[in-house]
């Protein structure tokens, strides 16, 4: 240890010496890495421009997409790289973006066999050419199907996913209670009675009707709903309460009785 004019402390131990170069070789390894991912990128672009004679050098933007989407394979490793190392993924998300770094891994092995064997010339090998015509075109499809996996097996998004679906079984819970309560006889019978106290005054005034004409009329409004047949609204009906099974009890309709007599 060693401590200068001004207090300040310096490490000079190995340990200190031997985390300076990890964390230097550590750095220089993600620059290896992000170095291969732009040698299989060009190789892919290469074979891509020799197989469909595609040129950039128009400057045309659809000829542009179409050489450089093979390109996105390696965007899609090296972001899911740098997830993994920054410990953004977890649960069954590690899982998922090993297999997008093997997938890329094999995609990049054949692209570089295959582009040598390009560049070399005369007969392609069979397994080039059937790489270059189906295998080449869909491998960012691919990739990026697995990508997408990545990000749906993300934990905070089954939460949300359950939130919402929990949300919409209250809202159809309370759509089909709102829909039985709007067509139930109990909310027809009550329209029907409210229809009869309210049409008689308007259309009686326009008939010019005298009130006690109208009165008449609202005094012919039917009584609320009448279950059990008995001319008497249920909600007018009286009786004493008798125990169910339930505990709560029960009412024991008196057809007899009206409420204020």
């Amino acid at each position: 240890m060693f401590e200068d004019t001004e207090g300040r402390d310096f490490d000079l131990s190995g340990k200190a010496s031997t985390g300076t170069i990890g964390t230097a070789a550590s750095w220089l390894g993600w620059a290896l890495l992000l170095s291969l991912a732009i040698v299989t990128a060009i190789h892919a672009v290469s074979l891509v421009r020799a197989h469909t004679g595609l040129s950039t050098a128009s400057g045309d933007i659809f000829s542009i997409i179409r050489v450089s989407g093979v390109v996105l394979v390696e965007l899609f490793a090296v972001v899911t790289a740098v997830l993994l190392a920054t410990h953004r993924l977890r649960a069954k998300q590690k899982p998922a973006a090993m297999a997008i770094e093997i997938t890329w891994a094999i995609f990049a092995a054949v692209n570089l066999i295959s582009s040598f064997a390009v560049e070399h010339g005369g007969e392609l090998p069979q397994f080039v050419g059937m790489w270059v015509t189906y295998g080449l075109p869909v491998s960012a499809l691919i990739v990026g199907i697995e990508f997408y996996i990545v990000l749906r097996l993300n934990p905070d998004a089954a939460r949300a996913d359950d939130n919402a679906e929990l949300a919409e079984q209250f809202e159809r819970v309370k759509h089909r209670a709102k829909l039985e309560v709007m067509g139930s006889p109990q909310m027809r019978a009550v329209i029907r009675q409210m229809t009869w106290q309210q049409l008689p005054p308007i259309v009686g005034r326009q008939m010019n009707l005298s009130e006690r004409q109208i009165n008449a009329l609202i005094g012919q409004a039917p009584d609320l709903l009448d279950l059990n047949g008995n001319g008497i609204g249920d909600i007018l009906e009286t009786g004493e309460r008798i125990p169910s099974a339930n505990g709560h009890g029960r009412a024991v309709p008196n057809p007899t009785s009206r409420a204020g007599d």
